[in-house]
């Protein structure tokens, strides 16, 4: 049975084989929860076993994952270093990705485009990220989440802002002719000495305003953040909605950034999301 270290901030997690002085180590790495969306990231940078100890690793992904759901009653995404891409045999696995919205992309998968822009519309729109403004606009863009995502649609003005606060980066599109937002998105980070994990969320266009490229100027904002960045190894996931007055064009627009379903990807990017149940989801 292995056992559960986190510092002191819940920033960092040991896993060892037991309590005792002499345990060995199993597995170390870092620790990002994005309390408003009810998220965790869990990045290990380093793992004292196998790729083929389907055995072990079942051991070291349950019981991470029942400890920080414990504490946070979140989605837990856990993200194995990268040496454990393309080896692992997840079929022998009984930790199973019960995320079948899930899509995922890595360095060598994410597309960014530079030049990407407004479809020369720069007289109408402008991209905001910075968070003291989009702060400003808290009000309205709430306004537009409830009436636009699902997820949100019992959110109040405190919970945009926590959201707006907790995120590692914002991106709003502002319609500068009516003076407002009308496009919205997050990304949440957990990163190492040279790599970096995120997790993409409360993406959401005015349906007003849909068909105009505006989405894929969100998330290609957010592909430019990592890939510009000077992290070696990069890792992005996130939920491809279901519903929603996006859903039908939002697989497409994940996909043209380089992003693919979890079950197509295979054990290629050994990422394990596991969401919370339901006797937490109460809770939370």
């Amino acid at each position: 049975m292995f056992v559960i270290n986190l510092n002191e901030d819940k920033t960092r997690i040991q896993v060892k084989t037991s309590a005792e002085q002499n345990s060995q180590l199993i597995a170390e790495g870092n620790v990002a929860a994005d309390v408003p969306d009810h998220t965790v990231l869990i990045l290990f940078d380093q793992i004292a076993l196998l790729p083929s100890d389907y055995q072990q690793i079942d051991q070291l992904l349950s019981t991470v994952s029942s400890y920080v759901s414990a504490i946070y009653h979140s989605l837990i995404c856990i993200r194995f270093p990268r040496t454990f891409d393309n080896q692992i045999p997840f079929d022998k696995l009984q930790y199973r990705n019960e995320c079948s919205d899930f899509m995922s992309a890595n360095t060598d998968d994410l597309k960014y485009y530079p030049e990407n822009n407004f479809q020369g519309r720069q007289d109408q729109y402008e991209l905001v990220s910075d968070r003291n403004i989009i702060l400003g606009y808290a009000e309205q863009l709430l306004q537009l989440m409830t009436r636009e995502a699902f997820w949100s649609k019992n959110w109040n003005l405190q919970e945009m802002s926590d959201r707006i606060n907790s995120a590692t980066n914002n991106a709003m599109i502002l319609d500068k002719i009516n003076h407002i937002p009308c496009a919205f998105g997050r990304l949440f980070l957990v990163e190492s000495s040279n790599e970096q994990f995120g997790y993409i969320s409360d993406i959401a266009v005015d349906s007003a305003q849909q068909s105009k490229g505006l989405g894929r100027v969100l998330v290609n904002y957010f592909v430019g953040v990592v890939c510009n960045s000077e992290k070696l190894n990069s890792t992005l996931c996130l939920q491809c909605a279901k519903e929603g007055s996006g859903a039908i064009s939002a697989t497409k627009l994940y996909r043209r950034s380089g992003f693919e379903f979890f079950h197509i990807h295979g054990n290629r990017i050994a990422i394990f999301p596991k969401k919370k149940v339901a006797s937490e989801q109460s809770s939370a």
